[in-house]
């Protein structure tokens, strides 16, 4: 690209006289404008009268898919409390944790998959204080842990980002 010249601040009888040969490099600048307003959008009406006149079927009310749930150390005991009939399977997990993140979507696939007898949940242990405190008082020395509960009392663990090993415990106590 080539540069532009413009003489400087030089005064114009000193330009005249040819003693002074100053002579500016003016680079181009990028300048951001502000957009002008894209095309216009269709407006999706929210009004009572649009709303009123959708038929409500049982599929429109159906609960959402089923899902981890994620806890932290003051719900733990709440939740373990609100699903004693069912099997809860709770993942141990921090952040950091590669195999952690390696097991995560497998763990979503499962509690998609999974009957309504079956409950997923995560806790971070490294989020609060209070959370590593729970962690360490439950006996979790590695990551991931999985623990599961039934009647709000553990009835086996496992250790590590195994899927497998994870499917059959889940079978066992189902």
């Amino acid at each position: 690209m080539a540069a532009l010249r413009a003489p400087c601040n030089v005064s114009a009888s000193a330009m005249w006289n040819g003693r002074v040969q100053r002579i500016c490099v003016v680079r181009p600048v990028a300048v951001a404008l502000p957009r002008k307003a894209a095309a216009a959008r269709p407006q999706v009406r929210t009004d009572s009268a649009t709303l009123a006149a959708m038929p409500i079927t049982v599929d429109a009310v159906e609960a959402p898919a089923k899902m981890v749930h994620m806890l932290t150390a003051e719900s733990y005991n709440d939740f373990l409390a609100d699903n004693a009939e069912k099997l809860v399977v709770v993942d141990f997990y921090a952040v950091w944790c590669g195999p952690c993140k390696m097991i995560a979507p497998e763990l979503d696939r499962m509690a998609a998959e999974s009957d309504s007898s079956i409950v997923f949940a995560k806790m971070d242990c490294g989020a609060t204080n209070e959370s590593k405190k729970l962690a360490m008082s439950l006996g979790i020395k590695a990551l991931p842990t999985f623990h599961l509960y039934r009647n709000s009392r553990m009835v086996d663990s496992m250790t590590g980002a195994k899927v497998k090993a994870l499917q059959e415990l889940i079978t066992k106590h189902a």
